[in-house]
């Protein structure tokens, strides 16, 4: 799952959720050498080191690779 994450001071980074717990998540972030892991105390959620962040999920694993019931083939080939 693609999630985008909002660092105080306005810095966002992409990343792509690779564990999720109730109260943990393990995220690989674009230009961080290592995973970040994001700890949940109540509503909100921070770094291991302490820094309060906020996230949104960018997709949705539930709708990959579906396909949207609304694209159906509009007419038929005809043979001539």
């Amino acid at each position: 799952m693609y999630l985008s994450i909002r660092y105080p001071g306005g810095i966002i980074v992409e990343g792509v959720v690779l564990a999720k717990g109730r109260n943990r998540m393990r995220v690989a972030a674009a230009g961080f050498p290592e995973t970040i892991d994001l700890k949940r105390v109540g509503a909100l959620w921070s770094t291991d080191s302490g820094e309060q962040v906020e996230f949104d999920f960018l997709m949705s694993d539930r709708y990959q690779g579906e396909r949207p019931s609304y694209l159906k083939a509009v007419g038929t080939a005809m043979a001539v």
